[in-house]
């Protein structure tokens, strides 16, 4: 694994950053122009047509085929595979990092993001101060092994084969991943930024990871929901990856924005307002709700 401060140095007197924030996008939704910002269609490979002006995961080296149990995962292994920058970042087509390290909530609500109010002027330079940049950890009350078994579409057993083989492989990972996944905080949507060699590191762990637990699982019989299993298990996977290396990094964490429009804006902002996000009264409504 490459030193953090290495890195640093290997970017040196650099005047600008090759900074990629890939949007992941399943269908053709309009993404705020902006230098930073790359959209890119996810399972390239399965759809009936390909979106004009979109970046493709289909091209090079790619997993485009497996979108529909990756999930934005695709984007993320075709650009390890086939884009060279200094950092990479993932994003949703209705799901953005917003630089505001002095957030107290998760994430906020917007109805649009027009260039001018996602607030990246200068992100590039906040970027470059850090090795990884994740979204603000939501913390859910209850444990991320039992979270995860309870949501809807998920499995326990499945989030426990990937600990199994997490721990097989690197074995010196337990603590860090009994310390994610026994605690309340969890990093949600697969969204982060990360330093070149970082990203490089974390994509080498990550997908033969993924690769052997879709060699072991059973997963006959799931519906399309359930079929997304590695695209899950990947959330969790980050945050005991991200557990593992924080001690060596200079980390970050930000609120996500969630767009949303008309009717359903409305409504949010309402439930926002009685059930702030990250409070315990929002997660007994969520546990409810599943």
């Amino acid at each position: 694994m490459g030193s953090p401060a290495k890195e640093r140095q290997g970017l040196g007197d650099c005047a600008v950053a090759d900074i990629r924030l890939f949007v992941c996008c399943h269908r053709q939704e309009q993404i705020p122009s902006h230098p930073l910002l790359a959209p890119v269609q996810v399972g390239t490979a399965l759809a009936p047509e390909r979106f004009a002006g979109f970046l493709h995961d289909d091209e090079g080296e790619n997993i485009s085929a497996k979108n529909r149990s990756y999930c934005e995962l695709t984007a993320q292994y075709w650009a390890w595979k086939n884009v060279q920058a200094d950092y990479y970042g993932f994003f949703h087509y209705r799901r953005y990092l917003y630089p505001d390290p002095a957030a107290r909530r998760p994430y906020k609500l917007a109805r649009a993001l027009e260039p001018g109010k996602l607030g990246y002027d200068g992100f590039g330079q906040l970027i470059e101060q850090y090795d990884l940049i994740l979204p603000k950890a939501e913390n859910m009350y209850v444990p991320v092994r039992e979270h995860y078994a309870a949501a809807p579409y998920h499995r326990g057993r499945d989030l426990a084969l990937a600990e199994q083989i997490v721990l097989e492989r690197c074995p010196e990972m337990e603590k860090a991943a009994q310390a994610y996944l026994g605690g309340t905080e969890q990093y949600f949507g697969n969204i982060y930024i990360m330093r070149r060699a970082l990203f490089q590191d974390y994509c080498g762990w990550l997908f033969p990871i993924l690769e052997a637990f879709d060699s072991r699982a059973d997963t006959e019989g799931l519906s399309p929901q359930q079929m997304r299993v590695d695209g899950y298990l990947a959330e969790r996977l980050l945050g005991i990856y991200a557990r593992w290396r924080r001690p060596e990094l200079k980390v970050l964490e930000l609120p996500r924005v969630h767009l949303y429009e008309g009717g359903q804006y409305a409504a949010r902002v309402a439930l926002n307002a009685l059930l702030p996000p990250g409070t315990r009264r929002r997660s007994v409504i969520k546990a409810l709700e599943r």
